[in-house]
């Protein structure tokens, strides 16, 4: 289910090209209605999405045939969406409204319009929105439920909405079209302000000039992006006077030419260049529109590179963060366990004679919610007595890194450092008093390749040798590789990362330098 999280916001824009037209035409001063009252003075981008037009199948091949490295998290992800999709229908949803906002700790809010039919209960009692309702909170106003995110402050803010005048709401999603995918740039006027007084000219590195040429020339924008049958592409953005759309089209395409010739996207985008020829804002009256011919192969062609990238990266940050969040758990349900027993579990749970059993990370599995799993556990067998080794196929979700290709069940890579002068030397389970190198600089578990990935209920961790601290990091992503510390934060260490500050990183009572990165 949170692979399917990560690809909703990567997957929307194909959705949008994939989606089949309803007899129903959709108004866009109803819909500007419904939305504003829930537009604060900080909202600024508004997505739309009509789930009963949305289809799913094409899409999905797109993304494959672009991603074909990640086609298996593409169709896993395909299947969890569209049971989504399904399931929010048949409870009587039809449409959502996403509102962003600038203040990032409550950024998003959900409207979410209720029919007549429209089934509450069942979905609070469909397991299938259980990611969803546990990570927003969901209370009636009127006509719609409203969702922000599960956090007292974004909460509180439902009762407190002061709407913000938006006149051109209406205009915009009339413009966005009936489609089934609207995404819309609505900027509050004193994003102007703000942005002529702190940055009134650009930087010279993409071409310089005075930003009021983009504060006066775009009062909202309408981005309409196909991918299927091929790719096609159309930018509405509305400014003030033709005067204003003509000084922003010029403006635009210097940028462009600007962005082009940077080091940083030559290297990362080498096909960007290539496009710019076919990117020429023309302003018409008062509107600036970019259109993108859906007939030039070539184009296509060099989009498909561009947007390949583009998504593959962004499936990979999705994927890191993803594991990040996972991290965080296992620090959260150390401390938990720390709590309890007034140290951290050992590397294993070992028997009267000193055998290892089971992993910590059977351990620490009623700290996050797996309790019923837990007790399933055999606890003076071992991982793979003819009872233990049934369980583990049911290994938890949180336990699978979202960027393992591991095809074997039951394998995760996430582990412990286990040897001498780690936090997990012998038998004991390590308290915090002991760790004086300070836990904000000791790692406690780290994320490995996949060559050393583990089963996760036996105790077999990363040995660790200070001869060869970097053994078995690093292979999941790039440059670089994902540690949680004692002091449950968890930091993304670039590589190559010397040996001796990895030596320092894994010793928890060396007295070692802390490396200057931390």
């Amino acid at each position: 289910m949170r692979r399917f999280l990560s690809f909703c916001l990567i997957t929307s824009l194909f959705l949008a090209a994939s989606s089949t037209r309803a007899d129903e035409k959709l108004d866009s001063s109803a819909q500007a209605k419904l939305v504003a009252p829930y537009i604060d003075e900080q909202t600024f981008l508004i997505v739309h999405m009509d789930f009963p037009r949305i289809k799913i199948d094409s899409a999905m091949d797109a993304l494959c045939r672009l991603l074909p490295d990640d086609k298996e998290d593409i169709l896993e992800s395909k299947v969890s969406l569209q049971q989504l999709m399904d399931s929010f229908i048949k409870a009587g949803g039809k449409d959502i409204y996403i509102g962003v906002r600038v203040n990032s700790r409550d950024a998003v809010l959900l409207v979410v319009p209720l029919g007549d039919k429209f089934d509450q209960e069942g979905i609070e009692k469909n397991p299938i929105f259980k990611p969803l309702l546990r990570d927003f909170t969901f209370k009636h106003a009127g006509n719609v439920m409203l969702g922000a995110a599960t956090n007292p402050q974004a909460y509180a803010r439902l009762d407190k909405i002061t709407p913000d005048p938006r006149p051109e709401l209406a205009g915009a999603f009339g413009t966005a079209g009936d489609s089934a995918i609207q995404v819309l740039l609505v900027p509050p006027k004193y994003f102007r302000r703000v942005i002529e007084e702190t940055m009134p000219q650009l930087p010279k590195e993409i071409g310089g000039g005075f930003t009021n040429a983009i504060t006066k020339g775009c009062n909202w924008a309408v981005l309409g992006i196909n991918f299927t049958p091929q790719i096609t592409a159309r930018l509405v953005i509305q400014s003030s006077d033709a005067s204003s759309a003509a000084s922003l089209s010029a403006l635009l395409a210097d940028v462009l030419k600007h962005v082009a010739e940077l080091p940083q996207v030559k290297n990362a985008l080498p096909a960007f260049a290539g496009i710019i020829p076919y990117l020429k804002p023309i302003a018409e009256g008062d509107k600036l529109v970019l259109s993108i011919d859906e007939h030039n192969a070539e184009l296509n062609n060099l989009l498909g590179k561009v947007q390949a990238t583009l998504l593959s990266e962004a499936i990979d940050n999705a994927k890191k963060a993803a594991s990040i969040n996972n991290m965080k758990q296992f620090g959260l349900a150390m401390h938990n366990y720390h709590d309890a027993n007034r140290h951290f579990p050992a590397a294993a749970i070992y028997s009267l004679d000193g055998k290892p059993l089971l992993s910590w990370r059977v351990a620490i599995l009623p700290m996050m919610e797996y309790g019923n799993l837990y007790d399933q556990f055999h606890f003076d067998e071992p991982w793979d007595s003819e009872h233990n080794k049934k369980l583990i196929d049911k290994i938890p979700e949180i336990y699978r890194s979202p960027k393992s290709k591991l095809k074997e069940p039951g394998k995760t890579n996430y582990v412990v450092p286990v040897g001498p002068g780690t936090v997990f030397e012998g038998h004991e389970g390590m308290p915090i008093k002991n760790i004086t190198d300070g836990t904000a600089h000791t790692i406690m578990a780290v994320e490995v390749d996949d060559a050393h990935a583990v089963i996760w209920s036996k105790p077999d961790d990363l040995p660790y040798d200070p001869k060869e601290p970097a053994k078995g990091l690093g292979g999941l992503y790039k440059d670089f590789f994902i540690a949680l510390f004692c002091n449950g934060s968890v930091h993304v260490i670039e590589l190559p990362c010397s040996d001796e500050n990895l030596r320092s990183l894994f010793s928890a009572a060396a007295g070692d330098p802390v490396p200057d990165f931390l």
